[in-house]
Protein backbone atom coordinates (compact mmCIF):
# COMPACT_ATOMS: atom_id res chain seq x y z
CA UNK A 1 0.00 0.00 0.00
CA UNK A 2 2.99 2.15 -0.27
CA UNK A 3 1.00 4.52 -2.35
CA UNK A 4 -2.09 4.50 -0.20
CA UNK A 5 -1.93 7.51 1.79
CA UNK A 6 -4.06 10.16 3.12
CA UNK A 7 -3.58 13.55 2.32
CA UNK A 8 -2.78 13.10 -1.14
CA UNK A 9 -5.31 16.14 -2.92
CA UNK A 10 -3.24 19.22 -3.32
CA UNK A 11 -5.99 21.33 -4.41
CA UNK A 12 -7.37 24.03 -2.34
CA UNK A 13 -9.13 22.93 0.91
CA UNK A 14 -11.80 23.61 3.23
CA UNK A 15 -11.22 21.09 5.82
CA UNK A 16 -8.30 17.93 5.68
CA UNK A 17 -9.95 15.17 7.48
CA UNK A 18 -7.09 12.82 6.42
CA UNK A 19 -4.29 13.31 8.59
CA UNK A 20 -3.62 12.54 12.13
CA UNK A 21 -2.29 15.74 13.06
CA UNK A 22 -3.29 18.42 15.74
CA UNK A 23 -6.21 19.83 14.12
CA UNK A 24 -5.63 23.39 15.91
CA UNK A 25 -2.46 22.95 15.70
CA UNK A 26 -0.90 26.76 15.37
CA UNK A 27 3.28 26.56 14.64
CA UNK A 28 3.27 30.33 13.89
CA UNK A 29 6.27 30.61 16.40
CA UNK A 30 7.72 28.02 14.83
CA UNK A 31 7.61 29.27 11.68
CA UNK A 32 8.90 32.55 12.00
CA UNK A 33 11.78 31.37 13.98
CA UNK A 34 12.67 28.89 11.10
CA UNK A 35 11.89 31.89 8.85
CA UNK A 36 15.16 33.69 10.97
CA UNK A 37 17.24 30.81 10.63
CA UNK A 38 17.42 30.18 6.88
CA UNK A 39 20.55 30.83 6.56
CA UNK A 40 21.27 26.71 7.91
CA UNK A 41 20.32 26.42 4.47
CA UNK A 42 23.57 27.36 3.39
CA UNK A 43 25.96 24.88 4.45
CA UNK A 44 25.24 20.79 5.04
CA UNK A 45 23.57 19.90 7.75
CA UNK A 46 24.98 17.48 10.42
CA UNK A 47 25.52 14.24 8.75
CA UNK A 48 23.32 12.18 11.66
CA UNK A 49 21.86 15.49 13.53
CA UNK A 50 24.13 14.72 16.42
CA UNK A 51 23.33 17.81 18.58
CA UNK A 52 19.57 17.24 17.85
CA UNK A 53 20.54 13.24 19.03
CA UNK A 54 22.37 14.63 22.19
CA UNK A 55 19.44 17.01 23.15
CA UNK A 56 16.64 14.49 22.89
CA UNK A 57 18.87 11.67 24.71
CA UNK A 58 19.89 14.48 27.83
CA UNK A 59 15.87 15.66 28.15
CA UNK A 60 14.81 11.69 28.00
CA UNK A 61 17.92 10.11 30.20
CA UNK A 62 19.57 8.10 27.73
CA UNK A 63 22.73 8.53 26.36
CA UNK A 64 22.82 9.21 22.58
CA UNK A 65 24.32 6.18 21.21
CA UNK A 66 20.70 4.38 22.42
CA UNK A 67 18.72 6.77 20.44
CA UNK A 68 19.38 7.70 16.23
CA UNK A 69 17.00 10.95 15.03
CA UNK A 70 15.50 9.86 11.64
CA UNK A 71 13.33 11.65 8.43
CA UNK A 72 10.16 11.14 10.41
CA UNK A 73 9.10 7.87 12.01
CA UNK A 74 8.77 6.26 8.84
CA UNK A 75 12.83 6.45 7.60
CA UNK A 76 13.31 4.34 11.09
CA UNK A 77 10.97 1.60 10.18
CA UNK A 78 12.77 1.31 6.60
CA UNK A 79 16.04 1.30 8.65
CA UNK A 80 15.01 -1.32 10.78
CA UNK A 81 13.60 -3.85 8.05
CA UNK A 82 17.03 -3.22 6.55
CA UNK A 83 19.22 -3.90 9.74
CA UNK A 84 17.19 -7.27 10.23
CA UNK A 85 16.95 -7.88 6.42
CA UNK A 86 15.50 -11.48 6.25
CA UNK A 87 13.72 -11.62 9.72
CA UNK A 88 10.57 -13.23 10.13
CA UNK A 89 8.52 -10.26 11.28
CA UNK A 90 4.92 -10.43 12.63
CA UNK A 91 2.78 -7.28 12.03
CA UNK A 92 -0.18 -6.57 14.06
CA UNK A 93 -3.39 -5.91 11.86
CA UNK A 94 -5.14 -3.62 10.80
CA UNK A 95 -2.33 -1.00 11.23
CA UNK A 96 0.32 1.77 9.21
CA UNK A 97 0.98 0.03 6.14
CA UNK A 98 4.67 1.28 5.63
CA UNK A 99 5.61 -1.60 8.39
CA UNK A 100 4.68 -4.20 5.87
CA UNK A 101 6.24 -2.21 2.56
CA UNK A 102 9.34 -2.00 4.39
CA UNK A 103 9.61 -5.81 5.58
CA UNK A 104 8.78 -6.36 2.01
CA UNK A 105 11.68 -4.21 0.32
CA UNK A 106 14.00 -6.17 2.71
CA UNK A 107 12.56 -9.89 2.04
CA UNK A 108 11.09 -10.47 5.67
CA UNK A 109 8.87 -13.28 5.80
CA UNK A 110 5.42 -11.91 7.31
CA UNK A 111 2.94 -12.96 9.57
CA UNK A 112 0.12 -10.94 10.92
CA UNK A 113 -2.55 -10.70 13.86
CA UNK A 114 -4.86 -8.85 15.56
CA UNK A 115 -4.93 -7.69 18.93
CA UNK A 116 -7.02 -10.40 20.23
CA UNK A 117 -4.31 -13.66 19.34
CA UNK A 118 -1.08 -11.32 19.10
CA UNK A 119 -0.06 -13.28 22.19
CA UNK A 120 -0.57 -16.99 20.81
CA UNK A 121 0.55 -16.01 17.90
CA UNK A 122 4.11 -14.77 19.09
CA UNK A 123 4.10 -18.04 21.47
CA UNK A 124 3.54 -20.36 18.03
CA UNK A 125 5.60 -18.56 15.52
CA UNK A 126 8.54 -17.07 17.70
CA UNK A 127 9.08 -14.07 14.91
CA UNK A 128 12.20 -11.84 15.37
CA UNK A 129 10.13 -8.73 15.08
CA UNK A 130 6.91 -7.87 16.36
CA UNK A 131 5.47 -4.49 14.92
CA UNK A 132 2.89 -2.92 16.99
CA UNK A 133 1.18 0.91 16.59
CA UNK A 134 0.23 2.19 20.21
CA UNK A 135 -2.27 3.92 20.00
CA UNK A 136 -2.41 2.20 16.41
CA UNK A 137 -3.07 4.12 13.07
CA UNK A 138 -5.85 3.57 11.56
CA UNK A 139 -8.36 2.78 14.61
CA UNK A 140 -7.02 4.09 17.78
CA UNK A 141 -6.33 0.87 19.43
CA UNK A 142 -4.45 1.38 22.74
CA UNK A 143 -2.97 -1.70 24.04
CA UNK A 144 -2.35 -0.73 28.15
CA UNK A 145 1.60 -0.30 28.88
CA UNK A 146 1.35 -3.30 31.07
CA UNK A 147 0.01 -5.45 28.40
CA UNK A 148 2.82 -4.52 26.61
CA UNK A 149 5.40 -4.80 28.87
CA UNK A 150 4.42 -9.01 29.58
CA UNK A 151 4.82 -9.37 25.72
CA UNK A 152 8.17 -7.85 26.45
CA UNK A 153 9.16 -10.44 29.70
CA UNK A 154 7.34 -13.60 27.74
CA UNK A 155 9.46 -13.21 24.93
CA UNK A 156 12.68 -12.28 25.20
CA UNK A 157 14.17 -12.88 22.09
CA UNK A 158 11.42 -11.19 19.97
CA UNK A 159 12.12 -7.56 19.44
CA UNK A 160 8.98 -5.04 19.34
CA UNK A 161 9.06 -2.71 17.54
CA UNK A 162 6.70 -0.26 19.31
CA UNK A 163 5.13 3.44 17.25
CA UNK A 164 4.45 5.82 19.51
CA UNK A 165 3.87 8.61 17.27
CA UNK A 166 0.27 9.10 18.36
CA UNK A 167 1.36 8.69 21.94
CA UNK A 168 0.14 12.36 22.28
CA UNK A 169 -3.03 11.85 21.10
CA UNK A 170 -4.28 9.83 24.22
CA UNK A 171 -4.22 9.68 28.26
CA UNK A 172 -3.05 6.19 27.85
CA UNK A 173 0.47 5.86 29.64
CA UNK A 174 2.77 5.13 26.85
CA UNK A 175 6.85 3.98 27.25
CA UNK A 176 9.43 5.93 28.38
CA UNK A 177 11.82 6.49 26.39
CA UNK A 178 14.34 5.10 29.19
CA UNK A 179 12.19 1.88 29.54
CA UNK A 180 14.82 0.93 27.18
CA UNK A 181 16.80 0.17 29.48
CA UNK A 182 14.68 -2.10 31.27
CA UNK A 183 13.99 -4.21 28.36
CA UNK A 184 16.95 -5.02 25.57
CA UNK A 185 14.29 -6.37 22.79
CA UNK A 186 12.17 -2.79 22.70
CA UNK A 187 12.74 -0.18 20.01
CA UNK A 188 10.78 2.51 20.79
CA UNK A 189 9.98 5.37 17.37
CA UNK A 190 8.63 8.58 17.94
CA UNK A 191 7.26 11.54 15.84
CA UNK A 192 7.81 15.18 16.22
CA UNK A 193 5.64 15.86 13.68
CA UNK A 194 1.99 14.85 14.36
CA UNK A 195 1.58 16.65 18.18
CA UNK A 196 3.16 20.42 16.13
CA UNK A 197 1.14 19.83 12.90
CA UNK A 198 4.54 20.00 11.10
CA UNK A 199 4.56 16.70 8.69
CA UNK A 200 6.07 18.11 6.02
CA UNK A 201 8.90 18.55 8.26
CA UNK A 202 9.69 15.01 8.51
CA UNK A 203 11.20 14.35 12.09
CA UNK A 204 11.24 11.60 14.19
CA UNK A 205 13.72 9.03 16.15
CA UNK A 206 14.32 5.18 16.96
CA UNK A 207 15.50 4.26 20.97
CA UNK A 208 16.77 1.26 22.17
CA UNK A 209 19.75 -0.77 23.80
CA UNK A 210 23.19 0.77 21.92
CA UNK A 211 23.98 -2.42 20.25
CA UNK A 212 20.10 -2.68 18.50
CA UNK A 213 21.08 1.32 17.90
CA UNK A 214 24.51 0.76 16.11
CA UNK A 215 22.59 -2.22 14.16
CA UNK A 216 20.20 -0.30 12.85
CA UNK A 217 22.51 3.20 12.31
CA UNK A 218 24.94 1.02 10.33
CA UNK A 219 22.02 1.34 7.52
CA UNK A 220 21.11 5.45 7.80
CA UNK A 221 22.67 7.54 4.66
CA UNK A 222 24.39 10.43 5.93
CA UNK A 223 22.33 14.08 5.80
CA UNK A 224 18.23 12.46 5.19
CA UNK A 225 17.63 14.79 8.71
CA UNK A 226 17.94 18.56 6.61
CA UNK A 227 19.04 21.17 8.30
CA UNK A 228 15.85 23.14 9.29
CA UNK A 229 14.05 20.10 10.14
CA UNK A 230 17.27 19.94 13.14
CA UNK A 231 16.63 23.54 13.78
CA UNK A 232 12.73 22.95 14.47
CA UNK A 233 13.66 19.95 17.27
CA UNK A 234 16.00 22.23 18.73
CA UNK A 235 12.82 24.68 19.00
CA UNK A 236 10.67 22.11 20.13
CA UNK A 237 12.72 21.29 22.69
CA UNK A 238 13.76 24.57 23.88
CA UNK A 239 10.26 24.66 26.33
CA UNK A 240 8.04 25.65 23.47
CA UNK A 241 4.24 25.68 24.26
CA UNK A 242 1.00 26.09 22.58
CA UNK A 243 -2.64 25.56 23.47
CA UNK A 244 -2.92 22.23 22.78
CA UNK A 245 -5.80 20.97 24.86
CA UNK A 246 -5.79 17.13 24.18
CA UNK A 247 -9.66 16.63 26.72
CA UNK A 248 -11.40 19.08 24.02
CA UNK A 249 -10.23 17.29 20.89
CA UNK A 250 -11.05 13.88 22.63
CA UNK A 251 -14.40 15.32 23.25
CA UNK A 252 -15.14 17.04 19.75
CA UNK A 253 -14.34 13.50 18.03
CA UNK A 254 -16.67 12.10 20.41
CA UNK A 255 -19.19 14.31 19.41
CA UNK A 256 -17.95 13.57 15.87
CA UNK A 257 -18.79 10.05 16.15
CA UNK A 258 -21.82 10.02 17.58
CA UNK A 259 -23.41 12.43 15.11
CA UNK A 260 -21.73 10.02 12.03
CA UNK A 261 -22.74 6.91 13.68
CA UNK A 262 -26.60 8.21 13.21
CA UNK A 263 -26.26 8.67 9.29
CA UNK A 264 -27.96 6.20 7.62
CA UNK A 265 -24.88 3.63 5.83
CA UNK A 266 -22.41 4.93 8.00
CA UNK A 267 -20.82 2.85 11.37
CA UNK A 268 -18.54 4.03 13.41
CA UNK A 269 -15.82 1.98 14.73
CA UNK A 270 -15.63 3.70 17.95
CA UNK A 271 -12.24 5.48 18.95
CA UNK A 272 -10.89 7.06 22.45
CA UNK A 273 -8.37 9.22 20.28
CA UNK A 274 -9.58 12.29 17.82
CA UNK A 275 -9.02 9.63 14.71
CA UNK A 276 -11.87 7.24 13.57
CA UNK A 277 -12.68 4.25 10.90
CA UNK A 278 -16.37 4.19 9.86
CA UNK A 279 -17.17 1.55 7.56
CA UNK A 280 -19.77 2.12 4.45
CA UNK A 281 -22.84 -0.44 4.40
CA UNK A 282 -23.28 0.69 1.06
CA UNK A 283 -21.60 2.80 -1.87
CA UNK A 284 -17.78 2.92 -2.34
CA UNK A 285 -15.06 4.65 -0.09
CA UNK A 286 -13.52 6.13 -3.06
CA UNK A 287 -16.90 7.55 -4.69
CA UNK A 288 -17.38 9.44 -1.16
CA UNK A 289 -13.96 10.65 -1.10
CA UNK A 290 -14.26 12.00 -4.26
CA UNK A 291 -17.72 13.24 -3.51
CA UNK A 292 -16.28 15.09 -0.75
CA UNK A 293 -13.25 16.37 -2.87
CA UNK A 294 -15.32 18.14 -5.30
CA UNK A 295 -16.78 20.11 -1.97
CA UNK A 296 -13.11 20.58 -0.73
CA UNK A 297 -13.27 18.31 2.43
CA UNK A 298 -10.68 15.52 2.49
CA UNK A 299 -11.00 12.13 3.76
CA UNK A 300 -9.50 8.72 4.09
CA UNK A 301 -9.62 6.10 2.05
CA UNK A 302 -9.31 3.26 4.38
CA UNK A 303 -10.50 0.06 2.36
CA UNK A 304 -6.93 -0.31 1.55
CA UNK A 305 -5.39 -1.12 5.07
CA UNK A 306 -4.71 -5.17 5.66
CA UNK A 307 -7.30 -6.58 8.10
CA UNK A 308 -10.29 -4.50 6.72
CA UNK A 309 -12.54 -6.26 4.86
CA UNK A 310 -15.37 -3.81 3.23
CA UNK A 311 -15.76 0.34 3.01
CA UNK A 312 -14.17 1.68 5.63
CA UNK A 313 -12.94 5.12 5.65
CA UNK A 314 -10.85 7.02 8.56
CA UNK A 315 -11.41 10.95 10.01
CA UNK A 316 -9.45 12.84 12.33
CA UNK A 317 -11.55 15.26 14.20
CA UNK A 318 -10.86 18.93 13.39
CA UNK A 319 -12.41 22.38 14.73
CA UNK A 320 -16.41 21.92 15.20
CA UNK A 321 -17.36 24.35 12.80
CA UNK A 322 -15.24 21.60 10.03
CA UNK A 323 -17.21 18.98 11.60
CA UNK A 324 -20.26 20.49 10.97
CA UNK A 325 -19.54 20.93 7.56
CA UNK A 326 -18.49 17.42 6.86
CA UNK A 327 -21.82 16.35 8.90
CA UNK A 328 -23.59 18.36 6.45
CA UNK A 329 -22.05 16.64 3.55
CA UNK A 330 -22.33 13.24 4.86
CA UNK A 331 -26.04 13.34 5.30
CA UNK A 332 -26.44 14.52 1.52
CA UNK A 333 -24.71 11.78 0.56
CA UNK A 334 -26.55 9.28 2.34
CA UNK A 335 -29.95 10.34 0.62
CA UNK A 336 -28.49 9.81 -2.75
CA UNK A 337 -27.54 6.26 -2.09
CA UNK A 338 -29.36 3.65 -3.68
CA UNK A 339 -28.75 0.12 -1.58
Amino acid sequence: MIHGHGDDYQGELKANFSSNVWADGDNAALKRHLSEQLHAIDRYPEPYATSLRQRIALKSAIVPNELLVTNGSVEAFYLIAQAFQGALSLIKTPTFSEYADACRLYSHRMLTSTEHDLFDTIAAQSPNLVWICNPNNPDGYTYSIEILRSYLKAFPHTIFIIDQAYAGFTHAKSFDLNDIHHYSNLLIVESLTKRYAIPGLRLGYVVGNEELIARIAGCQQPWTVNALAIVAGHFLLDGYSDSFDLTAWIAESAWLQREIDAIPYLKVKASNLPYFLVRLHAGKAADLKQYLVFRQLLIRDASNFDGLHGEWIRICALRHEQNSLLLDELKRWSQYITV
